[in-house]
């Protein structure tokens, strides 16, 4: 029943993904200079990356509408446009921090656009014993464009000699996503399929409304578990590399080009950490997203507060070390949080709960960089965002523990598949 399609388009979705938070972070590893080149100071100049996250949330929330209602190539191209079109334009903009603050907002809402299909990709187009790691690639492309991001955007800036250009050049994976999306994502699911689901769903029939489905105590739990997952996600990836730029003692005072390769201890093992936990999910733990959550969020929240210790950031072994334990926990429960969502709900409204979870949970990030910015302009230096990432962690892990082991609305398992089939 499953399409041999499905990798291509999960490729289209994993280029596509990466473009976009290769533009979301080109910003961090050289906002020093893109503050002064603007002439405000470092937190006011985080509001850029707050921005661009506020925006994902607002877009996630009605986002999934389009992908459910127009389907996922529509979702992809509209989300591609909203990404590239501000960063290449970006040597117009850039003279006016007014300017590059709208164009942040634009080009946040394309995640919103964008990530509302993952839901329905894993459902519709995947195997139960493969969403895991269909999830895992998805998750995986997160932190790929972020290793992408940080440590090309400073080296470009020596290059280049302009920030402007530099996010402008960084906009070019995207174009190559619009084009792949619309050459491979414009089939549809096996009717078989979307068959299967409704009937694999709790009530045995497809009779489940939005509203009844935003209702149901899984939908609330998971939601809230996700704000403190955004919470420490965007600010860990959006706050850590100007802390290693920043000069001291406001931050480590490493030069950005130093700053960016180092920030690829964090990034670069988000890239396998979802691999891993979508196995994790799928063989281990059988369908159970508790225990991934809880490992993840213990792993980020305690080594993200360590790495601000100056015991920690003056020891380069150990400051790389507790970068990668940082950054491998909140890619290692995506998965499991995703294909959850995936397997819990009729497949006509998977991209719709998709989009609500992940937008109301991105408010999470958005209100973490907010405040994370507001502390760093009156304090002078990152400690309390740093530890506002472990408090929201913390958080994560308390609200986790009453949810459910296992999927109330699961698929059937693959000999149950060809039986109804």
């Amino acid at each position: 029943m499953y399409s041999k399609a499905r990798w291509l388009i999960l490729f289209s979705a994993a280029v596509a993904i990466m473009s976009l938070y290769i533009n979301m972070i080109v910003f961090a590893p050289i906002l020093g200079n893109i503050a002064g080149s603007l002439d405000v100071d470092m937190g006011t100049a985080t509001n850029l990356m707050m921005g661009f996250v506020l925006s994902v949330a607002c877009v996630l929330i009605w986002g999934g509408v389009v992908c459910d209602k127009f389907g996922i190539t529509a979702a992809f191209i509209l989300g591609l446009l909203c990404t590239t079109i501000p960063a290449t334009l970006m040597p117009l903009l850039g003279q006016s921090f007014s300017a590059v603050f709208v164009a942040r907002l634009i080009q946040g809402a394309s995640v919103g656009f964008i990530f509302a299909t993952i839901g329905p990709i894993l459902a519709l187009w995947f195997p139960p014993k493969e969403q895991g790691l269909a999830a895992g690639v998805l998750f995986g492309s997160i932190s790929l464009g972020s290793t992408i991001g940080v440590v090309a955007s400073p080296v470009l800036l020596e290059v280049l000699g302009s920030w402007e250009i530099t996010v402008a050049v960084m906009s070019i994976p995207g174009w190559a996503g619009i084009v792949m999306a619309y050459l491979f994502t414009r089939q549809t699911p096996s009717p078989e399929v979307i068959e299967t689901l409704q009937a694999g769903t709790a009530s045995g029939k497809n009779d489940l409304t939005v509203k009844q489905a935003l209702a149901l105590p899984k939908t609330v739990i998971v939601t809230a578990v996700i704000v403190c997952n955004a919470w420490a996600m965007y600010c860990m990836y959006n706050l850590v590399p100007p802390f290693l730029a920043a000069p001291a003692p406001m931050g480590v005072g490493l030069p950005p080009v130093s700053a960016g390769n180092l920030s690829l201890a964090l990034t670069s093992v988000g890239i396998i950490a979802p691999f891993v936990g979508g196995i994790f999910f799928d063989r281990i733990v059988k369908g159970n997203p508790k225990p991934a959550v809880i490992i993840g969020f213990a792993l980020t929240g305690l080594f993200t507060y360590v790495i601000s210790l100056p015991s920690i950031f003056g020891n380069m072994p150990a400051l790389i070390v507790c970068l990668m334990l940082a950054g491998w926990g909140i890619p290692f429960m995506g998965s499991s949080l995703s294909a959850f969502i995936a397997t819990s709900y009729p497949p006509d409204m998977v991209g719709r709960m998709m989009g609500f979870c992940f937008g109301v949970g991105t408010l999470g990030g958005a209100l973490g960089l907010y405040l994370g910015g507001r502390s760093i302009g009156s304090t002078g230096n990152f400690v309390i965002a740093m530890t506002m990432i472990s408090g929201a962690a913390l958080v994560g892990i308390i609200l986790m523990l009453p949810l459910k082991g296992k999927q109330t609305a699961k698929i059937p398992a693959e000999a149950e598949i060809s039986r109804i089939s």
